[in-house]
C-alpha cells in the first residue's frame, strides 16, 4: 500500500498547487479586468471608425502589404541566419588553432570541379617566438639522426617539441595534424 501513500501524496499536492495557480491567475485578470476591458473598447472603436479611403486605394494599399510580408520575413530569418552562423560559424573560418604545443594554421580550398572543401598550406610555427618549425634531418656520424627532427628555425629559441614527437618526420607531423584538424572540426562543426 506504500504506492497508494506515494501516489495520493502527489496526486494532492498537484492538485493544491493548480488551485493555488489557478486561483492566482483569476485574481490577476479580477484585478486588471478594468484595464482588459478599456483595451477592448478602444480596439473596437478603432476597428468600427468610419474611413474615407476609396475601394481602389484599399485594394492597391493591400496588395503592397501582401508583396511586403514575404520580404520582410525572408529579410528577418536571413538576418536571423547570418546571426547564428557568426554565433556558431563555419569550419571555413577556423584556420588556426594551437595544436600538439604548437601554432598550426591553414587555408581550406575547394579544388576545381569538387564540392568538398580539403586542407591545403599547413604551417607550422613555434609558440615562443612564432619562427617557422621545420625539419631537420642532418644525419650525425655514422648515419645517427641528431633527434628531435622538428625544431624550431630562429636562432636562440629554447623551445623544444613534446618528447612524443621527438622521432616524427615533418610528413608525418603533417599527416597527424591533418588527422587532428579534422577531428577538432568534426567536434566543432559536424553535429
Amino acid at each position: 500500500m506504500g504506492w497508494w501513500k506515494d501516489l495520493s501524496k502527489n496526486s494532492i499536492s498537484g492538485l493544491i498547487v493548480a488551485l493555488v495557480t489557478g486561483s492566482g491567475g483569476l485574481a490577476v485578470v479580477v484585478w486588471l479586468w478594468r484595464y482588459i476591458k478599456q483595451i477592448y473598447h478602444w480596439l473596437v472603436s478603432i476597428m468600427a471608425h468610419p474611413v474615407t479611403i476609396p475601394v481602389w486605394g484599399i485594394t492597391i494599399l493591400s496588395a503592397i502589404l501582401l508583396a511586403l510580408v514575404p520580404v520582410i520575413t525572408h529579410i528577418m530569418s536571413r538576418n536571423n541566419e547570418k546571426e547564428a552562423s557568426a554565433q556558431t560559424g563555419t569550419f571555413l573560418d577556423y584556420t588556426n588553432d594551437t595544436i600538439f604545443g604548437m601554432n598550426v594554421s591553414w587555408r581550406w580550398i575547394k579544388p576545381y570541379g569538387n564540392k568538398n572543401y580539403t586542407l591545403n598550406s599547413i604551417e607550422v610555427r613555434c609558440p615562443e617566438c612564432s619562427g617557422i618549425l621545420s625539419e631537420y634531418s642532418d644525419s650525425d656520424r655514422y648515419n645517427r639522426y641528431v633527434y628531435p627532427l622538428i625544431k624550431c628555425g630562429f636562432h636562440d629559441c629554447g623551445w623544444h617539441i613534446a618528447r612524443e614527437f621527438e622521432r616524427i618526420s615533418y610528413r608525418d607531423m603533417d599527416y597527424k595534424l591533418t588527422q587532428e584538424i579534422d577531428r577538432r572540426c568534426y567536434q566543432r562543426f559536424g553535429k
